[in-house]
């Protein structure tokens, strides 16, 4: 069931070369051996700071992941994040795990984690929104090959990312087309307003290097995933997120 630990070991040790596979995804040969790992990916960060307008018309995202969490079939939460404990990380622990849901979740050796009640998932996911990780969930390719599962359509993972290890940071390094697999929430906006004085801390924490700073004041580009980062991490409060006319029921993760 699943794929033992030392196989695990043998994949992540191609983790310290991660980025530069990422840019030979480009590369006319082996660019075509690699692209399969990274197409069908369907993800979207769930930002936990968020303006809802109107007022009331939207759910917010964060109450979104307790509804997937409540009404999974199975739940599993892995001992450690693999991107934290492979990095090592030094701003947040490795013992908050992915979380796994789902029907393919089943299929996760038990010796990388444990399957959770309902409340022990919702407070693992609580827990880490506390320490200031942002959630990401979807439905990811590379999660169901190197954990082994091979019913890799009923498995969502939300998983809680650090600006500074998680794995999402190659796709600053992939193919546009490749990696459309992480999309921003639709209807979502980050917006910066006028009390911005440029001071760089969101350009610095953006971990897909979509901010920049143009004319003193900080400029959201386009390949933004809507992490929600530099609203949390900005000494103004001058980066908001906002979203607008669109309620998220998470069509294309349903299990």
């Amino acid at each position: 069931m699943g794929r033992p630990a030392w196989q695990i070991k043998i994949i992540t040790l191609f983790w310290p070369l991660r980025n530069r596979l990422a840019r030979m995804v480009g590369w006319p040969i082996i660019g075509s051996w690699m692209r399969p790992t990274f197409r069908g990916d369907q993800a979207s960060y769930i930002p936990v700071r968020v303006d809802v307008k109107p007022p009331g018309s939207t759910a917010i995202p964060t109450q979104v992941v307790e509804r997937f969490i409540r009404e999974a079939s199975f739940r599993f939460i892995l001992d450690k994040c693999l991107c934290r404990s492979l990095e090592p990380c030094h701003h947040y622990p490795e013992e908050i795990g992915c979380l796994f849901l789902g029907e393919g979740a089943k299929e996760i050796a038990p010796s990388l984690g444990r399957e959770a009640t309902v409340e022990e998932a919702l407070g693992h996911h609580r827990k880490a929104v506390a320490l200031g990780l942002i959630p990401m969930m979807g439905k990811l390719r590379w999660d169901s090959i190197w954990l082994g599962v091979k019913r890799a359509e009923p498995l969502l993972t939300i998983c809680h990312c650090c600006d500074c290890c998680c794995y999402f940071r190659l796709y600053r390094f992939l193919p546009q087309k490749e990696a459309q697999g992480l999309q921003k929430l639709e209807g979502l906006e980050i917006r910066v307003s006028d009390s911005c004085d440029g001071c760089g801390i969101c350009v610095e924490r953006c971990f897909i290097q979509a901010m920049t700073l143009r004319g003193g004041k900080a400029v959201v580009g386009e390949t933004c995933r809507g992490c929600g980062r530099c609203s949390l991490v900005c000494p103004r409060q001058a980066v908001k997120v906002v979203l607008e006319g669109r309620e998220l029921r998470g069509e294309s993760w349903e299990l």
